[in-house]
């Protein structure tokens, strides 16, 4: 009888088993009242150019272990965006090569554990590049420097 039980419940611990770390990397619960589910699990990724002039657009290119989003070009208020799952196994990551006049920079733009759980009452992150450099929000309201440009 004992073998019986054990064999009923094990697809229950299997399930539980690959479960966990998906649950554990991070993200934390939405509220319940929010009307969406209960854990992140997809995102969407804003980069807007924010720049005073039209003059050196904003050039792009972001990437992921799995997906080349290509490259994008943004004039002002123009908004690339972009919208993924968390992977199952490993740790989703996106990069994103800004380029505007002489200037670059490197982001990654989405870490999993990072941005996930910055982003997770939203489900999306938003970046917006500024004369002085990039910045970051959850909201696209309260944005925070994040990074300078690079020459």
């Amino acid at each position: 009888m004992a073998s019986s039980s054990l064999s009923a419940s094990f697809p229950l611990l299997v399930i539980l088993a690959i479960s966990y770390p998906v649950l554990a990397w991070g993200s934390k619960p939405i509220p319940f009242n929010d009307n969406k589910s209960i854990f992140c699990f997809k995102f969407r990724v804003h980069i807007i150019n924010g720049f005073s002039s039209n003059k050196n657009p904003l050039s792009l290119h972001c990437w992921s272990q799995d997906n080349d989003l290509g490259n994008h070009t943004l004039y002002i208020g123009g908004d690339f965006n972009f919208k993924f799952g968390l992977a199952s196994f490993g740790k989703t990551i996106f990069h994103c090569d800004f380029k505007w006049a002489e200037k670059h920079r490197f982001a990654n733009v989405f870490t999993d554990g990072m941005e996930s759980s910055t982003c997770c009452d939203t489900n999306s992150c938003y970046w917006k590049t500024e004369d002085d450099g990039i910045y970051f929000s959850n909201d696209n309201k309260n944005y925070i420097k994040r990074l300078d440009w690079l020459k």
